[in-house]
């Protein structure tokens, strides 16, 4: 669409959403068709600090899940301990 001229402003929410890798590039590729590239939330943290952010969310994520695992079984465990469940009803958590 660049290269026959169909647009003229190319925008992405975040350059790694147009590519991972040479998207210096590829902006130089659209300045010779004459189009613009327009981040509309450019990168304030670097690859180093990007990569941490991501690994920390996961970490968080699978210790949520980990944790309402136990959680589930305990409070199952509590109920037919106190003789509130037969253990065959509940489904699964």
């Amino acid at each position: 669409m660049v290269a026959d001229g169909s647009v003229t402003v190319v925008r992405v929410t975040h350059e790694d959403r147009l590519a991972r890798f040479g998207v210096g590039w590829l902006k130089r590729l659209f300045s010779v068709y004459g189009v613009t590239l327009e981040v509309l939330d450019p990168k304030k943290s670097g690859g180093r600090d990007e990569l941490l952010e991501d690994f920390v969310s996961l970490v968080t994520t699978f210790a949520g899940r980990l944790y309402g695992m136990r959680s589930a079984e305990a409070r199952k465990r509590l109920l037919a301990e106190t003789g509130q469940c037969n253990g065959a009803e509940g489904g699964a958590a």
